[in-house]
């Protein structure tokens, strides 16, 4: 394990001996070994300190980076006090408009049916301008172009978005549909806010069960494609072991 003494953890990590001890004031670096009177640093102090670089060239502040640092699992939303302003529709307001040369540089050379496909599959909608398209989305295009340069089949792409935005559409009537629910038991069937308060009391329900949806939403993704990676590699790896058995005995000699 490399060691550095405060000098020399200034030098690698591009600053200066004022502002680690600054940082350790702030409780964004841990505490450092003590050797005596010698304060130890560790490759970890030199990581977080590369890290602090990082975001202070990016905007954030000190106050954001100890957010970060401190708390990994808070969103960033919260880290920049923006609670009242992701209440609002968080997905992407920005729809670019592509036209069909635009979309076969990013997409490969697109038939009618490729077209056809997209736009029943939700991923592009059509404008009151003939030959131009409008995505759902400005991540979705910029996704399947990077997979298709993967080499992935563009169909198969389009066919895993449309069940995918299903599956998800199922769970977002799930959580909404509970937020409505509560509304209806806690102030009847049809009921409408009258007052400001009301109103804030129905809008601060939905938009926390929204966030709530989000943030399980990801997490509960992340588990199920670990667990789903973990599957499709214990059912490769059995297919791996029947090729290799299968080409032995393939081989003359072979049992």
């Amino acid at each position: 394990m490399t060691e550095y003494r405060i000098d020399d953890l200034a030098r690698v990590s591009g600053t200066t001996t004022r502002n680690i001890r600054g940082y350790q004031e702030r409780g964004l670096l841990p505490k450092p070994l003590r050797r005596g009177r010698v304060a130890i640093y560790t490759e970890k102090h030199v990581r977080n300190l590369l890290a602090i670089n990082k975001l202070l060239s990016k905007g954030f502040t000190l106050g954001h980076i100890a957010t970060f640092l401190t708390n990994p699992g808070a969103r960033i939303g919260d880290a920049l006090d923006l609670a009242e302003i992701i209440d609002e529709p968080w997905a992407s307001p920005r729809r670019p408009v592509l036209d069909r040369e635009e979309l076969q540089a990013r997409l490969g050379p697109l038939d009618d049916a490729a077209v056809a496909s997209l736009l029943d599959a939700g991923v592009l909608s059509e404008t009151d301008e003939p030959g131009r398209y409008e995505a759902a989305d400005a991540h979705i295009v910029g996704n399947l172009a990077r997979l298709v340069g993967k080499g992935m089949d563009l169909a198969v792409l389009v066919d895993v978005h449309r069940r995918f935005t299903a599956k998800m559409a199922e769970v977002a009537e799930i959580l909404i549909g509970a937020a409505h629910d509560e509304v209806d038991r806690v102030r009847g069937p049809g009921w409408l806010p009258s007052s400001d308060e009301e109103m804030a009391w129905a809008v601060g329900l939905i938009g926390a069960m929204r966030r709530a949806g989000t943030e399980n939403a990801h997490a509960a993704l992340d588990r199920a494609l670990d667990g789903a990676l973990d599957q499709a590699l214990q059912v490769h790896r059995v297919a791996s072991e029947n090729r290799a058995e299968a080409g032995r005995a393939a081989e003359p000699g072979g049992a």
